[in-house]
Formats: structure tokens, sequence, C-alpha cells
């Protein structure tokens, strides 16, 4: 990674914020909107194929605030020193992926190296056949091994659109809710 970037990162301020507030961070068409609307319990935030999350969009709970941001699908846009401050100000980072913890290997490492821990969800578990689920999990837990990442807090198997189909579903609702 970039010295530079990670000096600049690590001089950068967090954002003024108040409460408690979770960002959810993907690619582009990895459920961040679905689970958001099923966190909030209804349907705010705009779902769909392809980019439907143009600005980071913050949505108010009970308590709490939840911010749906972009799809990366450039590096530029979560690099930014904006966007640095943003992460900064975060109760919790929560990061979706669907298959590999190589979608977001680069923001893995930023996180990491300024010292920004972070919790993992891959969602659309519910596609995964019943029968490779268990190895999909220990594949998981060896690419974060085998990455090196050091910030990772929890990882949750999960479904947005079927969220009683996994109980990492409760386990994830218990831990934010008590953070």
């Amino acid at each position: 990674m970039c010295e530079v970037l990670i000096r600049l990162a690590s001089q950068t301020a967090p954002l003024p914020m108040q409460g408690r507030n979770f960002g959810f961070f993907g690619l582009t068409s990895t459920g961040k909107s679905t689970i958001i609307n099923k966190l909030i319990g209804k349907n705010l935030a705009e779902v769909g194929a392809g980019e439907t999350t143009q600005e980071i969009q913050p949505y108010d709970g009970q308590g709490y605030r939840l911010y749906d941001i972009p799809g990366r699908n450039d590096d530029l846009s979560y690099f930014s020193m904006e966007y640095i401050a943003f992460w900064k100000a975060l109760t919790a980072r929560i990061i979706v992926i669907t298959s590999t913890i190589k979608e977001m290997t680069k923001v893995f490492r930023l996180l990491d190296a300024i010292q920004l821990r972070y919790d993992i969800i891959v969602n659309k578990f519910d596609l995964v056949n019943l029968e490779e689920r268990e190895k999909v999990k220990v594949q998981i837990k060896q690419e974060i091994i085998n990455c090196k990442l050091q910030g990772v807090n929890h990882i949750w198997f999960i479904s947005a659109e079927n969220p009683r189909q996994f109980p990492d579903w409760i386990n994830m609702i218990d831990y934010l809710t008590n953070k």
C-alpha cells in the first residue's frame, strides 16, 4: 500500500458525529441496502441490480444511524481523505462481501494500516448450496489468515433476503445493538 496514502490517512481527523454510527461498505450488488432495510424494518434504501446508491445515505434507527455507502467500483472513491475521515468517525465499519475476502482486499489493508477495526458480513449465503456452506466458511476464514487481516472483529454468514435462515443474523443484531 502506498506509504504516502497511509501517512495521510493516519493524520486525517475523524468527522464529527454524534451517537452510534454504522457504515456498510462493499462492492456494488453485495446487498448493503437490503441489509439496512432489514435492520431498520422498512424499505427505505433503494435496492436492485447494479449501482442503486450514488452517494452516502444515512438512515436513522432507534438510537443509531446506518450509512449506506455506494459500491466500491473504483479505488479512488474509497481512498479519499473524506472517506477516511468518515471511516474514523464510525462506531463500526461493516464490510459486505458475497464470496471472497479478495473482493475488498485493498480496503482491508488500508483499515489495518491505520488501525481501524471492522466486521465482515458474507451476504447472500442462502445462495450457497447447503452441502458447501461449511467449506465456504472455512475458505473465508482461511483467506483472512492468508491475507493477514488484523482488524477483523466478527464474521457473519447471513442472507439479508432470508435473515431468519441463519443464526448469525441474530448474533450480528446483538453485537450492533450492544456496541
